[in-house]
């Protein structure tokens, strides 16, 4: 019993990540929906949702269904869904896999628990909480996450650990941390600075959750490269002899641009802390400041035509500094032919004379033709220099003409999208982390 004992301890700290996700499409996970979803037909008087339930009832009294309930495929897609929200992305595979299991486990064990992941409502503290446990696991009075009962319980070790946690990163000197530092501003308002090595992330991250700033992970070297480092900001205090008040740290290859707390920065305060990057000599020292400006112009800057020329003009004068800039100018492609608010004349800009000794351009535009407008496909199939090209896009146009009359001049003038442009740069960066 013993041995069949430890072989479990084992495997619960051994699981893969992919393997804990097999086990959300379980026998056992699904009673965990049904059970939710019986409390709610009985309306037990227990049952976590049920004053949220009568609330509802209480304003919409004209509802058709008042004892109307999500289809359980759904509530289960929620669930697991939600769940691995809770899941911190920089974790070992095996400490995602027991977080996972941890998870299921207190949801099976708390129908409040189980609630709160079917209907959507998870907080920021429960990934904090998860994060530092694993993060700073020797810190722990208990470290082992499945003997932890509850989540109250996971959050109040956790808080309690961050004084000692603290002391210690204070302590800790590191030798290298100046050599991996590379200042680009040190005034009384702002220190700027790349940071190029363990120990200045170290350094520099004290007394932030920031993972990189960890010392015993190794994810600074999950994201660090030379041409793509991490920016650390400080934001320093006049009135306490020049203390720093607030640390950001940006990743522009991973788009991370992170508080103290390792939560997403605001909108706005990535715009000020992007601007005063800019400035420095940065700028002009790494593409990836660049490149991201560039993405920016092509999706967040919205210009009338009359304008257009010089904003190409400027894109054109970034693009002539980057080393390759056929990629670029690819990338470029595949977003504006993915998303329909970015305006019709960089489309017409791409498929234009200028890029012709870059045949795989005009081609790109042809074969994801989807929100190319027709006036674009025309042009092509009459004046690029190459025949297979031009004759791809005739064939478009040809099975356009022959669909409907929209099809025909699909996307004929610039696109007039409410969809929020940051929000759709982060999407783009998405697909391209890790």
């Amino acid at each position: 019993m013993k041995l069949l004992f430890e072989n479990w301890r084992r495997y619960l700290n051994e699981v893969s990540f992919s393997d804990a996700k097999e086990i959300l499409d379980s026998k056992r996970t699904l009673k965990i929906i049904k059970r939710y979803r019986y409390g709610v037909e009985q309306k037990h008087p227990d049952h976590p949702d049920l004053d949220y339930i009568k609330g509802y009832r209480q304003k919409h009294p004209d509802h058709p269904d008042l004892d109307y309930m999500p289809h359980w495929n759904t509530q289960h897609r929620n669930f697991k869904n939600y769940l691995l929200d809770v899941v911190p992305d920089d974790l070992t595979d095996n400490q995602k896999g027991t977080s996972v299991l941890w998870l299921l486990k207190i949801s099976r064990e708390n129908p409040k628990v189980a609630a709160n992941f079917i209907n959507g409502r998870i907080f920021a503290r429960q990934r904090h909480s998860l994060e530092t446990f694993f993060h700073h696991q020797r810190f722990m009075p208990n470290q082992d996450l499945m003997q932890i009962k509850t989540m109250e319980d996971l959050v109040a070790m956790t808080d309690a650990a961050k004084e000692e946690i603290q002391k210690a990163q204070e302590k800790k000197q590191y030798l290298d941390a100046e050599q991996g530092t590379e200042v680009f501003r040190d005034d009384d308002k702002w220190e700027i600075a790349a940071l190029h090595n363990k120990g200045a992330a170290c350094e520099l991250g004290k007394n932030t959750n920031w993972c990189t700033a960890a010392p015993g992970l190794d994810y600074f070297e999950d994201y660090y490269k030379p041409e793509d480092p991490l920016f650390y900001f400080a934001m320093k205090s006049k009135g306490l002899d020049g203390m720093t008040i607030g640390k950001f740290q940006f990743h522009y290859g991973s788009s991370q641009f992170m508080d103290s707390k390792d939560a997403p920065v605001s909108k706005e305060t990535f715009e000020m802390l992007h601007n005063l990057l800019i400035q420095t000599e940065a700028y002009n020292k790494y593409e990836t400041l660049r490149i991201f400006d560039l993405k920016r112009m092509v999706l967040i800057r919205r210009a009338e035509e009359p304008h257009a020329q010089a904003l190409i003009d400027e894109m054109r004068e970034i693009l002539n500094t980057l080393e390759d800039p056929y990629t670029m100018l690819e990338e470029l492609t595949e977003m504006a032919t993915t998303f329909n608010q970015i305006p019709t004349y960089v489309l017409r800009w791409l498929a234009s004379e200028e890029f012709y000794k870059y045949a795989g351009i005009a081609r790109k535009i042809v074969e994801f033709h989807k929100i190319v407008p027709s006036n674009i496909l025309e042009d092509i199939a009459e004046n690029n220099p190459q025949e297979r090209t031009r004759e791809m896009a005739k064939n478009v146009l040809e099975k356009r003409s022959a669909s409907t009359p929209a099809a025909a001049g699909l996307r004929g003038s610039q696109s007039t999208s409410t969809a929020d442009p940051h929000a759709t740069l982060q999407e783009h960066f998405k697909k391209f982390r890790n």
